[in-house]
């Protein structure tokens, strides 16, 4: 999230981007900011939701105007907040840049939007104004992980970065589920101070897919004994598993293969191992490009599909298939 330098009380703030978690927390930290704890909300700040159009009770600039220039009651500042501004912005735009060269002492203008380009003179207008602009742009890779981290931290526990990864990948880049599941996992730990890796797999739980991936793993780093345990242990645990063990092995092969691949390019394995989902595991990585090689791995992908063709022909099963490609993954 980038800020611009405010003044202490701006007349105008937006929040933009495509992340919908960091926008509402923007904008709850905004009210908070501008608005004294005892202030009455109701009377102090108006909402308005600009995704409808004025016949359907969105917000007019007339509307949004008058209520800008309404003296506040019981408070010092009135506040309007008008949401999914898009629309209104681009109807009003220069309307919006004459009202900031002499905006309200008593009110700031709040607009959540998706977009607001610095090359437009309504963004220059805020900044030329005192305004607060802050961007809230979605998470990848590492800043993904340390926003989870942050969660967990701002709760008083610490999650190291193996377990932040395991989580973003169960979850996925939904900032506010994964601040829920960190939550989760905070009541879930109790007085521990640290939430582990081993809690994630307990507490948010595994896909197939999942399972299989870690399967894979453990067979790629050359633990034989465990890969085959957790592979019984799907088997076990889930009975459609072997239906779709295929398409999961040879999802991560292919993973495995655009690795190798970027490695030929140049690129250094810490940049890599954001891009195959493996954040805080780069030795890991490292191990499994030294072990599986291109070549290797372009045979190993062909002996997939011909295990599938003798599966669907009834000509073998399934489960000893893997069992026995899982050994050529992890044979030295």
């Amino acid at each position: 999230m980038t800020k611009s330098a405010p003044r202490k009380v701006p007349p105008v703030v937006v929040i933009f981007g495509d992340e919908p978690h960091q926008k509402s927390v923007a904008l709850a930290r905004t009210l908070d900011r501008l608005l004294p704890p005892e202030a009455d909300r109701q009377l102090a700040v108006t909402t308005y939701d600009a995704s409808q159009s004025e016949e359907q009770g969105g917000p007019t600039f007339a509307g949004v105007m008058d209520d800008l220039a309404t003296l506040p009651f019981l408070t010092e500042r009135r506040i309007v907040v008008v949401r999914e501004a898009d629309r209104f912005v681009s109807a009003y735009r220069e309307k919006l840049e004459r009202y900031l060269a002499a905006p309200s002492a008593t009110g700031t203008l709040v607009l959540e939007c998706r977009s607001f380009p610095k090359t437009t003179r309504l963004y220059k207008a805020c900044v030329a104004a005192g305004g607060q602009i802050e961007e809230c742009r979605k998470l990848t890779g590492r800043a993904l992980a340390d926003f989870v981290m942050q969660e967990a931290q701002a709760r008083g526990k610490r999650l190291d970065p193996g377990a932040a990864a395991r989580l973003c990948d169960l979850v996925g880049q939904d900032l506010g589920q994964l601040a829920g599941e960190v939550e989760k996992l905070s009541l879930y730990v109790g007085q521990r101070p640290v939430i582990t890796a081993q809690d994630v797999a307990e507490l948010v739980g595994q896909t197939r897919e999942e399972k299989i991936f870690r399967v894979m793993d453990c067979a790629g780093l050359g633990r034989v004994s465990e890969a085959l345990t957790l592979w019984h242990q799907v088997l076990a645990t889930d009975p459609d598993a072997v239906y779709k063990a295929l398409g999961g092995i040879a999802f991560v092969i292919r993973r495995w293969i655009e690795a190798q691949q970027l490695r030929a390019d140049g690129a250094s394995v810490a940049e890599i191992a954001p891009r195959m989902m493996m954040w805080g595991r780069q030795r890991e990585l490292e191990t499994l490009l030294r072990r599986l090689p291109l070549g290797r791995l372009t045979e190993l992908l062909a002996a997939i599909g011909e295990l599938d063709s003798q599966a669907k022909s009834g000509r073998r099963s399934i489960e000893t298939g893997v069992e026995e490609l899982l050994l050529r993954v992890a044979a030295p």
